[in-house]
């Protein structure tokens, strides 16, 4: 079954997280975008909050392989991370109102 690209975008929305899946299809996107819209890939990564450091490494990578996994990975990472913030906060306020 082939895949297709994922937009960072559906992380979020996707039904399970099989982070081997999210990225391959993010690896996808990201080098039709690498190849194709380097300025949107910029755009993308701003929105998204990745490290500009941590996404300008990836970019030094050797090989468009190297470069679309390690930005895929930044995404997945990110997303994930703003995964857990939310989690802590919606438990926080929750907590919050038990002790009301």
């Amino acid at each position: 079954m082939p895949l297709n690209p994922m937009n960072p975008f559906e992380l979020t929305k996707a039904d399970f997280l099989d982070h081997d899946a999210i990225r391959k299809r993010l690896q996808l996107f990201v080098a039709d975008l690498l190849a194709n819209d380097f300025e949107q890939l910029c755009a993308l990564m701003y929105r998204h909050d990745v490290n500009e450091s941590a996404f300008n490494q990836a970019l030094s990578f050797s090989t468009d392989e190297e470069r679309t996994a390690a930005i895929a990975e930044l995404v997945i990472r990110r997303e994930m991370k703003k995964m857990e913030t939310r989690l802590a906060y919606a438990k926080q306020k929750y907590e919050g109102k038990l002790k009301a």
